[in-house]
């Protein structure tokens, strides 16, 4: 098997940061990956190209890289990546753009010569039953319920039953009172019920239907905004739109849908902000009970600064090799590689995770604003939009059909390159049935140190994160999977052992997923995996205990992490992340640490400061 370093991730930089994109991977260790597969003037191929992170990275190894993806904002942020405008003739450009934006909206969101900053809005909805009008904050709470005041019946306050909003107080920039008076905010609540710039239908699109991102029958986009800032963002995109440097253009209409979320009703209130900005995170289209409009300026003028910084270090860069981008599915970009005469030295293969993440269906918003919302069933996510099983079945079909089309393409000594991360076996069915049967053979698989470990991850249960499994395979028409399962059994145990007998359920499941991509395992076999996991552990809420008795001379992972540690930290003191990872990569072997882990493990033996580790203490 082809041996390769570990490498831990590393933090976005400056040009990954533009635009928010789902589930971008690490740009370092993707470069190195690229570096180390693919030879002088070699042709990488991404078929889900995402936001460009392969692109770019081959790009700037001197590599010709083609990528493909049907999203159209995908296609923009990939773009904007790869052909970048000049700074100074974007900036020459945005800045006379901005100011005149900032004139035009000031009398928008300027109260008393005071520019807002944001406004705190509260939900009412009508009541089902008795059709009262409630505003949140008026309803009755019990439990996990919310009941009408006057009939008792249940209220929900989101988007669909949304009536109107009332606000509840408003912030100035640079100005930490609070606003208030009830005259002001009744004044804003009717400004922010208007078109103030007109309503344009341009940018208006219908959602498709689905329950689980909370997209309802006739949603459209305007319906994610105040009517004050739908008809703002409508007018700074015909504004945008009238550039006339293609480069510079794509560049300032991606500026603005950077901005479109923060400028929603999808974003909560928290501590009226002391604590921190909140972002749209939740995964779905969401609208807080309470919830912020922003000043859409605002939101643009801080995000022209990250696009400024990007830009800068874009374009350092004296790139002489070909970087490619086009809106295409993955099939058909895959063939129209390969009839162009190309052979691809690696194919990087970032699939959408199952029903993980809909990104066609989550990316409405923007497309909204780039004037092209293309069918969902264009992308091959699994998605409520269609019946479970259906959409089971047409996912591993598309896996395979793509799969097949990757394994003509490679070169001789050509490489396929997979990061995937999923809980649902039946996605990992789906991806291992279209490898093997393709003669697509691992030769290398880890699971990749992720760059930043929440704290809500550290402390988890499940003692689990999120973070991807990279593997790399080649194509050996030959290639027979293997039946042999003590491979994974013989893993699970070593795993076991070495942490007393007691292991993580999520752990556990990892280990064995992980043994049987590197041992090419049979798919038709999977059924047995949680058969082998309960016949050597018994189920002890969230976690397995060995059923074997122990070895004396067994491997102490506790005893060993602790001897790591105290290694690193004899350096000198060091970030918990850093020391968390380096002692995770050296112990892989034996099933990779969990942050919680790790901490129950050296707990009492690190003295800490905030998140960093000074010492070690015996």
């Amino acid at each position: 098997m082809e041996k390769y370093n570990a490498v831990i991730a590393s933090t976005h930089t400056a040009e990954y940061t533009m635009h928010k994109y789902w589930a971008r991977k690490p740009h370092n260790v993707l470069s190195y990956f690229i570096d180390k597969i693919v030879p002088e003037n070699g042709y990488v191929l991404d078929p889900f190209c995402g936001s460009g992170v392969v692109l770019h990275e081959a790009r700037k190894l001197g590599l010709n890289a083609y990528g493909f993806d049907v999203n159209p904002i995908a296609n923009l942020i990939t773009s904007v990546l790869i052909e970048p405008p000049g700074v100074d003739d974007f900036k020459r450009v945005m800045d006379d753009i901005l100011r005149v934006l900032d004139d035009e909206i000031s009398e928008y969101y300027t109260v008393e010569g005071k520019k807002i900053k944001y406004l705190v809005h509260e939900v009412v909805v009508a009541c089902p039953s008795c059709h009262s009008i409630v505003p949140y904050t008026k309803a009755v709470i019990k439990g996990r319920s919310k009941k009408c005041p006057d009939c008792g019946e249940d209220l929900r306050f989101n988007l669909e039953n949304l009536k109107f909003t009332n606000i509840e107080k408003l912030f100035f920039v640079n100005e930490k009172a609070v606003v208030d008076d009830a005259e002001v905010l009744l004044r804003q609540k009717n400004l922010s019920e208007k078109y103030c710039m007109g309503m344009s239908e341009n940018y208006n699109y219908s959602f498709t239907a689905n329950r689980r991102i909370l997209a309802f029958d006739k949603m459209k986009t305007a319906d994610l905004f105040t009517h004050r800032n739908y008809s703002i963002l409508c007018h700074i995109a015909d504004k945008l739109y009238a550039v006339d440097d293609e480069r510079i253009r794509k560049t300032a209409i991606l500026l603005m849908t950077a901005s479109v979320a923060q400028c929603s009703r999808l974003i909560p209130t928290r501590n009226d902000l002391s604590t921190g900005g909140p972002a749209w995170s939740v995964p779905g289209f969401w609208v807080p009970s309470k919830h912020l409009e922003t000043n859409p300026i605002i939101h643009m003028e801080a995000r022209y600064k990250k696009f400024v910084k990007a830009l800068n270090e874009i374009n350092k860069g004296n790139y002489q090799s070909t970087a490619h981008v086009e809106k295409m599915d993955a099939i058909a970009g895959v063939q129209k590689f390969r009839a162009e005469g190309m052979k691809a030295d690696l194919v990087f293969f970032d699939p959408p995770y199952g029903d993980s993440v809909p990104y066609l269906e989550f990316s409405t918003m923007w497309n909204s604003f780039l004037k092209d919302v293309p069918e969902p069933e264009n992308d091959i996510s699994v998605s409520d939009r269609k019946a479970k099983t259906e959409a089971w079945r047409d996912y591993n079909d598309n896996l395979y059909a793509v799969l097949r089309e990757i394994a003509l393409t490679l070169s001789d000594k050509g490489r396929l390159l997979i990061t995937f991360n999923n809980n649902d076996m039946k996605a990992w069915e789906a991806l291992i049935n279209g490898l093997q049967k393709n003669n697509l053979v691992c030769e290398y698989v880890t699971y990749q140190v992720p760059a930043v470990v929440s704290s809500k991850a550290q402390f988890s249960l499940e003692g689990s994160y999120i973070s991807d499994i990279y593997s790399v395979y080649k194509y050996d028409p030959s290639s027979t999977p293997s039946t042999d399962l003590s491979v994974i059994s013989d893993a699970l145990c070593k795993a076991a052992e070495a942490r007393d007998g007691v292991i993580a359920r999520n752990l556990a499941s990892r280990v064995a997923l992980l043994e049987w991509l590197r041992n090419n395992v049979s798919v038709d076999l999977l059924a047995e995996k949680d058969l082998i996991i309960k016949s050597l552990f018994e189920e002890k809420g969230s976690k397995y205990i060995y059923r074997k008795e122990l070895p004396e001379d067994r491997f102490n992972l506790t005893e060993n992490s602790r001897k790591a540690a105290k290694e690193i930290l004899s350096k000198g003191p060091c970030d918990w992340n850093e020391l968390y990872k380096n002692v995770a990569i050296q112990y892989a072997d034996y099933g990779f640490l969990d942050a919680n882990e790790l901490r129950s493990f050296l707990n009492g033996h690190i003295i800490m400061e905030k998140k960093r580790c000074i010492s070690y203490v015996d």
